[in-house]
């Protein structure tokens, strides 16, 4: 299948998978977007932790492909007498890189993000997550009303194509999961018994691809997700030079016989590919690595810029070039029948 053609598949499903509500642990709609998605491609069932699993059997070795599928998100904490609504980051996010993004209730009430700069504060000072606020433009009674202790937001999404870039704040990790769905629907036979987890949670520790991996208890693992990268700090990764494949981050240390099949599989398909080392962030590949006894696995990460802001920036290539590497993953034969390590 040619790159071309899988990025026109991605670009046909990325808008919808962008603009969905889903901050972490209400992903729901993501999920009806992936639903109607994977429609004909398998079992599609969904798990208490909220993950939306698909499985095509298969004679080959247990695989399973994971993808986040949630965004950054806000909860409120308390509204104040001035109708300004206290909140919480859900997640690791910076909240210097939320400010000023408007976000989007489940009730569909908007409301803008901004912070308290006490006077003197120096130029450059970090923002505390407690002088953080949503102004609604409500009084303090209709504010109250609108939003309560416990309501939860996320980034009000406006994707938009400039050239060959996608830009939005939701790339992180919808860009993947639209990988991933091109990718199924261009390999009619996988040599696996495959089994695909589009994780809820990520940011919150990462508790869907905990919980979907014990329950697939897989052979071998491959998660696609999207990665700030920084040429200086990432192993010299860049957007618009193919996808990464990550050897090292907070936590994860790639798994040769996993890594080793994606190197095939990007090899067969003339996928050209880029290394990801980082110190400091992670993706889902942590939790899957150590699920139960342990699962040999591999990272392929879209690379983008200022992941987690307002606004990432993806170069459209490189998604039509994962979806690609999937695809061709899912019908390379492992060398061996895998193993935990």
């Amino acid at each position: 299948m040619a790159v071309k053609s899988l990025a026109g598949r991605v670009d046909s499903l990325l808008p919808s998978l962008l603009s969905a509500f889903g901050p972490p642990g209400r992903e729901s709609g993501v999920r009806d977007v992936l639903r109607r998605a994977l429609r004909g491609l398998g079992k599609v069932t969904e798990d208490a932790t909220g993950n939306l699993h698909l499985h095509r059997p298969g004679k080959g070795p247990r695989l399973l492909l994971a993808a986040p599928m949630d965004a950054a998100g806000l909860i409120v904490t308390r509204v104040d007498s001035t109708g300004l609504a206290r909140v919480a980051v859900l997640g690791n996010r910076n909240p210097a890189e939320l400010v000023g993004a408007t976000f989007r209730f489940e009730d569909g009430a908007l409301a803008l993000l901004g912070c308290d700069r006490p006077k003197g504060t120096k130029s450059g000072a970090e923002i505390e997550a407690d002088q953080l606020f949503l102004e609604t433009g409500l009084g303090p009674k209709e504010a109250g009303r609108r939003l309560r202790v416990g309501s939860i937001g996320a980034i009000e999404d406006r994707p938009i194509r400039l050239g060959d870039l996608w830009c939005a704040a939701n790339l992180d990790s919808r860009a993947g999961c639209a990988a991933v769905v091109a990718a199924l629907r261009a390999t009619p036979s996988p040599r696996y018994d495959l089994h695909v987890i589009f994780s809820a949670q990520s940011d919150l520790s990462a508790r869907g691809a905990v919980t979907g991996a014990f329950g697939v208890d897989p052979e071998q693992a491959v998660v696609v997700d999207v990665a700030h990268v920084d040429p200086k700090e990432t192993g010299g990764a860049a957007v618009g030079k193919g996808p990464c494949l990550g050897l090292k981050e907070s936590g994860f240390l790639a798994h040769p016989e996993a890594l080793a099949l994606v190197k095939r599989a990007a090899a067969a398909a003339h996928v050209p590919t880029q290394w990801l080392i980082r110190e400091s962030e992670g993706s889902d590949a942590r939790a899957v690595r150590a699920a139960r006894t342990g699962v040999p696995t591999a990272l392929i990460a879209i690379p983008a810029r200022r992941s987690g802001g307002p606004v990432s920036f993806v170069h459209a290539r490189d998604i039509g070039q994962t979806a690609t590497l999937v695809a061709r993953l899912l019908t390379t034969p492992p060398k061996s029948k895998g193993g935990r390590r």
